[in-house]
């Protein structure tokens, strides 16, 4: 783990999509991240009501989703489409039964312009 590196975990019974939302309102500019709650959102309606676990990792470069299944695997054509527009996914199997998609999106530095 990294020094700057922030770790969330579902509140309850809290759904990956519900999750995903709230880890994204917690970070100081949230807008560049959306695109990793539409990204869930495929992945959750591709797992057909299969439950995941999920879980997620910030720092001030990057946000990393991680989802775990067991069943069937995601379409891997629709991996592909996450991974187009996104920085990083990762989706193998876990060697246990599981599978294990990680979406990472990468946060851009802040920067000022010149008026």
């Amino acid at each position: 783990m990294i020094d700057d590196e922030r770790t969330y975990s579902p509140l309850g019974d809290e759904d990956a999509l519900t999750f995903v939302r709230r880890v994204i309102a917690e970070q100081p500019d949230p807008e560049p991240l959306r695109i990793v709650e539409a990204l869930v959102k495929i992945a959750v309606g591709e797992l057909k009501d299969c439950p995941c676990q999920c879980s997620a990792a910030t720092s001030p470069k990057c946000l990393k989703v991680t989802l775990r299944h067991r069943g069937q695997p995601i379409d891997e054509r629709m991996i592909e489409v996450m991974g187009n527009h996104t920085d990083h996914v990762d989706y193998d199997p876990d060697g246990c039964g599981a599978w294990q998609l990680v979406i990472r999106r990468d946060i851009p530095p802040l920067y000022v312009q010149r008026e």
